[in-house]
């Protein structure tokens, strides 16, 4: 019966070269590239949607293949995790605070005309 080890830390890192980061780099670049073209372009109220999924996606590729998170034990994964929902909880405080917000009353926020001594 042939025994079966683990491969060391040296061993796991050694079975994927260089070409898994160019085609991880290039997928980048291209997202980079997306991110360029419709950030010009006036989507109305997509444009923050798409936005935050192509940055979504980019990051999601940076933490799994340059950050070895694929590659991490369960701890390390665990606190990603962890980091991931209180960042998900912080930004819906700030938008559910924006979203329930009354209208500004100034109108384009221009500065008012009246003066303290009126």
């Amino acid at each position: 019966m042939a025994s079966h080890t683990a491969p060391s830390e040296a061993e796991r890192h050694a079975e994927h070269g260089a070409g898994r980061y160019f085609v991880v780099w290039a997928i980048l670049l291209v997202f980079t590239g997306l991110t360029v073209l419709t950030g010009r372009q006036d989507l109305g109220a997509w444009n923050i949607w798409i936005a935050m999924a192509i940055a979504s996606v980019k990051a999601t590729l940076v933490v799994l293949f340059f950050m070895h998170m694929s590659e991490a034990s369960g701890a390390n994964r665990l606190v990603f995790l962890v980091s991931f929902v209180f960042m998900a909880v912080m930004m819906m405080g700030v938008f559910g605070d924006l979203w329930t917000r009354n209208e500004m009353t100034l109108p384009s926020a221009a500065p008012s005309t009246l003066g303290p001594e009126l």
